[in-house]
């Protein structure tokens, strides 16, 4: 993930979501603790009741009447609510009509205690008693000739409260949900407005590297101004340095032509004696050619982060058409496998040099066909040069050194090779040697452009 919105948007959408997860389940459970209670209060009530009127009778064992329930779901099967009483021996001396079958066994709970009980499908409370008849009194504590302990049981289905928790949980996950997605929303609103001027700085250097405009000139918030003003100062000061480079590479030359221009007066001045001549001609002839590689080595312009972008395909038809005629006696066949809309971002004579070397080498060596090939992979340009003829020697990589020559029978000062070796190591790229399916050499240049 590269973009800056994007991590801003996802961190901040993580921490919303935990924040959201932890609050959805504290108010759940809030709830959940919230409505037990209530079921806990509600049976705890229902004991009193049944409490307040129950009655000995004659036998002096603990029961309410029919005609004094306290809740007429008591007298209805399936109503969802029950209510037992238990002796000491766990045996039911009273069950309300409501209650079929088994009454579940409770913890029993102390005298004047309640335990409440959560089952599988019901809420159940008991109340320990200790009941004395003396008279039709009822007591909760010991003190009567002769005391009984009872244990009270109300049960109620959880029917209502799974319902009413279900609804909860409903209205609260789809109001958690609606929000989340609402601040997310305004996240990326917010993202968007905060980023605009990183966004627009980009498009200003889009710009400027295709040459649409010479700096950046919109207004940027107090801390961008600082980047802003550095960049702007960077871009001037590469192009002045640029400018004054490029100026005193002319002044060398010129100053360098007139030298050797006189001495190379001299040299074919038929005054000069023969054996002068032929001993100076060839040094000459050479430093001519070294100093022309050294300016052009010089003048290299090498990675630039706001060059402007060339179509490298015309540059090749171009040094195609002059190497053509260089060599019109071997009627090289040259094929551009280049696409008319390929641009690179690098300096045009720094291309039209490398791109000059290869091909002048590919021309010199063929048997009548070179092929040229260019194109972007994995972020790289990839050049190719290829020919039909006898193919690098053993060891080739000694020819990227400057001088060196794969002949020396071939005019040449050896330094085609080794210019573009410089010239790519200046781009921080690669440069392979190898053998081409058309049976000659393969030149392959990869640069980060």
């Amino acid at each position: 993930m590269t973009s800056l919105r994007s991590r801003l948007l996802v961190a901040a959408s993580l921490v919303l979501a935990v924040f959201m997860l932890l609050c959805g389940a504290a108010l759940e459970e809030a709830f959940r603790s919230s409505a037990e209670q209530v079921q806990q209060d509600k049976l705890q009530g229902l004991v009193y009741a049944i409490l307040g009127a129950a009655d000995s009778g004659s036998e002096e064992v603990l029961a309410v009447p029919a005609n004094a329930l306290p809740d007429p779901r008591l007298s209805h099967i399936g109503s969802g609510l029950q209510a037992a009483i238990l002796d000491a021996r766990g045996r039911v001396v009273w069950r309300s009509p409501s209650m079929t079958g088994t009454v579940p066994a409770l913890p029993v709970p102390n005298v004047g205690t309640s335990r409440f009980t959560e089952l599988d499908d019901r809420f159940g409370l008991a109340y320990g008693i200790r009941w004395a008849a003396d008279n039709n009194t009822f007591h909760l504590f010991s003190g009567p000739p002769r005391p009984h302990r009872y244990t009270v049981e109300a049960f109620e289905d959880k029917g209502p409260y799974l319902a009413q928790l279900g609804v909860f949980r409903r209205t609260l996950w789809f109001g958690l949900g609606g929000s989340a997605a609402t601040l997310i929303a305004l996240q990326f609103l917010v993202l968007n407005w905060g980023l605009a001027p990183l966004r627009r700085l980009a498009g200003e250097l889009r710009r400027i590297e295709v040459g649409e405009q010479a700096q950046i000139e919109s207004r940027y918030p107090d801390e961008l101004t600082p980047l802003t003003a550095g960049l702007n100062a960077m871009i001037r000061n590469e192009r002045s340095q640029q400018t004054r480079y490029r100026n005193a590479l002319d002044d060398l030359a010129h100053s360098l032509k007139t030298p050797l221009a006189v001495l190379r007066g001299a040299v074919e001045d038929p005054a000069t004696d023969a054996a002068v001549r032929d001993r100076l001609r060839e040094p000459l002839e050479r430093m001519g050619e070294i100093t022309n590689h050294q300016l052009r080595k010089a003048a290299t312009a090498g990675r630039r982060a706001f060059a402007d972008p060339v179509r490298l395909r015309p540059l090749a038809e171009k040094i195609a058409g002059a190497l053509a005629k260089v060599y019109s006696g071997k009627h090289i066949a040259f094929a551009l496998d280049i696409g008319e809309l390929l641009r690179v971002r690098a300096d045009e004579g720094d291309l039209y040099e490398l791109l000059g070397n290869l091909m002048d080498n590919a021309g010199k060596w063929c048997a009548g066909r070179v092929r040229v090939g260019g194109r972007h992979e994995a972020g790289k340009l990839q050049i190719t040069v290829e020919d039909d003829g006898p193919g690098f020697p053993e060891e080739p990589d000694k020819l990227l050194q400057r001088g060196v020559r794969a002949d020396t029978h071939v005019p040449g000062q050896g330094l085609g090779l080794g210019a573009v070796a410089e010239l790519v190591q200046a781009y921080e790229g690669q440069l392979r040697l190898g053998k081409s399916p058309l049976g000659g050499a393969l030149v392959e240049v990869l640069l980060p452009v």
